[in-house]
């Protein structure tokens, strides 16, 4: 075991954490592999229903009885998109509808649907006892914090620089993810748009001597020795995303994987496939859109989403959002036990040597 203040708290061995994969790509299978080694896995739940959140929970309860947790979006703070805003953000998606031939007249008229309402979700998440809820894109209301306390919830949120760690502690949270740019995926900013800011390792310097709750740095770790690294230097656990997408659970298909195996291989930040920024596989799709109009986050992904699956269809991969970290390490493809139990030798190694 290697024993840290946050694996104390949540009863776990080790400090890895396999991160929310949002698009199906982080399900039972994957986080049970990674709880039932003794570290946390996480099912990815922001746009779940409750529906999907009861069948996603049953599942991994089937599969491991150890803690695992699971991940919110805080979208309550969102705006609707004012039909002018709508409008602009279509016209710079015009001739990717007409190059897939799709007709994009009809979405000029149809409203965009809301989000998955939190409330609903945490009512249908705390019927299963899951003992660690994340949240990203913020902190919910108070009011729903204090229920969520009060079933004996450790509660973590996310935050991309020090105003947001700071804002995270003192709602009460329970401990902290730093998450850096490096890191791939949507950047969990709600302070700032998320375009900028520190590496993973600046954020972790940055809060160390300010943020008296545990620590979690996650962005650009691939590998138990940059684990033991951050371990050495007073963080409490690490948090890895793209090292479980080439895992065999997550279950990519051909060309996100091919994308993601290439080396070098180039990434971004870009906010043109959902509204928030993200780091994804640069292509011909984030290029072009650069700059252009888009509508807030969740709503983009709907005027998007179009255009993502008839591209798929015709495999015009460099319209798709390859979600990837930025990394020197390449992630190797092999089960999530093959890769968690690897993480969990170099880690043990890398703090016993001193390397």
């Amino acid at each position: 075991m290697v024993k840290t203040l946050f694996t104390s708290l949540v009863d776990i061995d080790y400090p890895i954490i396999q991160a929310p994969l949002v698009g199906g790509y982080s399900g039972p299978e994957m986080v049970a592999a990674v709880s039932n080694l003794g570290c946390l896995g996480t099912l990815a739940l922001g746009n779940s229903s409750p529906d999907q959140i009861e069948k996603a929970c049953a599942e991994t309860q089937s599969l491991t009885d150890k803690p695992f947790a699971a991940n919110f979006f805080i979208t309550q703070n969102q705006t609707y998109p004012t039909s002018s805003e709508k409008v602009s953000a279509l016209d710079a998606l015009a001739s990717y509808y007409t190059e897939l031939g799709l007709d994009p007249s009809c979405l000029y008229q149809e409203p965009l649907s809301a989000a998955p309402d939190l409330e609903e979700q945490i009512e249908a998440i705390l019927d299963f006892n899951v003992p660690i809820i994340t949240f990203t894109f913020g902190v919910p209301s108070v009011e729903l914090l204090n229920k969520i306390r009060s079933q004996g919830v450790f509660l973590i949120a996310t935050a991309t620089n020090i105003d947001e760690a700071r804002l995270i502690q003192n709602f009460g949270f329970d401990a902290v993810i730093l998450q850096g740019i490096d890191a791939g995926g949507h950047r969990a900013s709600f302070l700032t748009a998320g375009n900028t800011g520190p590496d993973a390792t600046s954020l972790f310097q940055q809060t160390s001597r300010s943020i008296s709750i545990p620590q979690v740095v996650t962005g650009g770790i691939m590998t138990g020795q940059q684990i033991s690294s951050f371990i050495r230097q007073g963080a409490d656990a690490c948090q890895l995303g793209s090292a479980y997408l080439f895992t065999d659970e997550a279950k990519l298909e051909e060309p996100y994987l091919s994308a993601i195996q290439q080396r070098p291989v180039d990434t971004c930040l870009t906010n043109s496939f959902t509204g928030k920024y993200a780091r994804v596989v640069c292509n011909s799709f984030t290029q072009t859109m650069q700059g252009q109009s888009v509508v807030s986050f969740p709503y983009q992904s709907q005027l998007t989403s179009a255009i993502r699956k008839k591209a798929a269809e015709l495999k015009k991969f460099e319209y798709l959002p390859f979600w990837l970290g930025n990394s020197a390490v390449q992630g190797l493809q092999q089960s999530t036990e093959s890769l968690t139990q690897n993480l969990i030798n170099e880690l043990k190694f890398s703090l016993s040597s001193g390397s």
